[in-house]
This record gives structure tokens, C-alpha cells and sequence, in this order.
């Protein structure tokens, strides 16, 4: 994954979400955001999803700029897999259906090929016995991996996780962490938000500090977490990892 953002900027009304982050990335299979809740990590994520566009400034994934009209953003969405905090899986629906919607409705894959695909991802996740399960009955672990689970169904070219444990205790936010590192040790391209400090150091490829809308500081995990991270990032860090 190549990653280039050059002053994007986005506002909500009076609050400024994004200030004019730039960050160049020349390859990284795994991109880390940090920070303090409020920051922009989640804005960030979302730009990069398609799914807010910036006020100014320009995006660029593996060389190919993001172009912000509606007309590119529905093709581009379908290359992309974004992972919420609150899961957002349809209530009604089973798990094996929650899978099997995007790969029919949005990208019209025959059924029989969408469910070949869908059993293979649940069997993966070891979540086969709950595919006919509806999310109510699931745990938080079970619903968010099933949210991972139907993001790799339509083979996206880049994984987005915003704070996949924010909503987890601490034994389900075990297994997501897991399945994230299964994913990392398979080769995907991915970018995470998370407050996970260790899990981030351990994961991470590179790491960006995002802090009032900007990039503090960015780098490889054993600088940021060494004497030469830059102040913003030793100082984070030090609340971050005091508990």
C-alpha cells in the first residue's frame, strides 16, 4: 500500500476535524493511527473510505488520486472494506446473510458463488456455527468479527478499522485482535484507528500520531516508541501507557 495525503482539511460546521494533514507513505502493508479520541483519526478513516470528502487537499492510493465525485466514489467504495465501531450489521439478517448482501446486491455475484464465498470466510473465522445466528444473539467478539469477515468478502484492495474494540471487554477484544493479526500475517493492506497502544506497537508496519486534526508524528513503531519520537508522540504516549 502507497499512501499520499497532501493537505486535506475537513470541517463540520465551526469544528475543524482535519488541518491540513499530510503524510507520505512509500509502502506499508500495515498503517496505524493514534491519538486522543477527537483528533481526527476517525474522519481520517473515513475520507479514505469515500465516505466524507475533504474540504481542500488531495488523496493518493497506490499512486491513483481519490477523485471526489459521486460518480468515481461508487466504483471506488467497492474496492474498499471498512470495519466500524459499532459493527453496523443489519439486525434482521443472519450472520451468513450479513456476508451475503454486499456480494449480491452491491457487486451482483451469483448466490451460489456469494455463499461459497461467505461459508469459507465464517469457517475462517471459526464462526461457521453461528451462521444462522442473527446479531442479537451474538457476542461483541462474534458480531465485529463477522463485520471483518463480510469487509474481506468483496476482496477489497484496502482494509479500514476504525477502533474495532472500542466497544469490547477485554477477552472479546482478544479475539479481534487476533483475527486482525491473521490478517496482517496473510499480507493485508490495512489502515487501524485503535487506542490498543501494545497491540499497535506489535502490529503496526508504521504508526501516525494524529492530534488536533494533524499528523504529530509518524514512523516506524520502534521510533515512535523510542527516545527519538518526537514530543507530541512521548508525551501520548506516556498517559496512553501509564494504566
Amino acid at each position: 500500500m502507497k499512501l499520499k495525503l497532501s493537505n486535506v482539511s475537513r470541517s463540520f460546521g465551526e469544528h475543524r476535524a482535519l488541518s491540513g494533514i499530510s503524510l507520505d507513505l512509500p509502502h506499508s502493508s500495515a498503517l496505524v493511527l493514534i491519538g486522543p479520541s477527537g483528533g481526527g483519526k476517525s474522519t481520517l478513516l473515513r475520507i479514505l473510505a469515500g465516505l466524507e470528502t475533504p474540504d481542500s487537499g488531495t488523496v493518493e492510493i497506490n499512486g491513483n488520486p481519490l477523485v471526489f465525485g459521486e460518480k468515481h466514489l461508487l466504483a471506488y467504495r467497492r474496492q474498499i472494506g471498512m470495519v466500524f465501531q459499532g459493527f453496523n450489521l443489519f439486525p434482521h439478517l443472519s450472520a451468513l446473510d450479513n456476508i451475503l448482501l454486499p456480494l449480491t446486491v452491491a457487486h451482483a455475484i451469483p448466490r451460489d458463488e456469494a455463499y461459497a464465498i461467505a461459508e469459507e470466510l465464517l469457517h475462517k473465522f471459526a464462526l461457521a456455527q453461528h451462521a444462522g445466528k442473527k446479531p442479537g444473539s451474538l457476542s461483541g467478539g462474534q458480531k465485529q468479527r463477522i463485520a471483518i469477515a463480510r469487509a474481506l468478502a468483496v476482496k477489497p484492495q484496502l482494509l479500514l478499522l476504525d477502533e474495532p474494540t472500542s466497544a469490547l471487554d477485554p477477552s472479546m477484544t482478544a479475539e479481534v485482535l487476533e483475527t486482525i493479526e491473521m490478517l496482517k500475517s496473510q499480507g493485508r493492506d490495512f489502515v487501524l484507528a485503535t487506542h490498543e497502544m501494545g497491540f499497535a506497537k506489535h502490529v503496526a508496519d508504521h504508526i501516525a500520531l494524529i492530534e488536533e486534526g494533524r499528523v504529530a508524528d509518524w514512523g516506524k513503531p520502534e521510533r515512535l516508541f523510542g527516545a527519538d519520537a518526537a514530543p507530541a508522540a512521548r508525551s501520548f504516549l506516556k498517559k496512553a501507557l501509564r494504566w
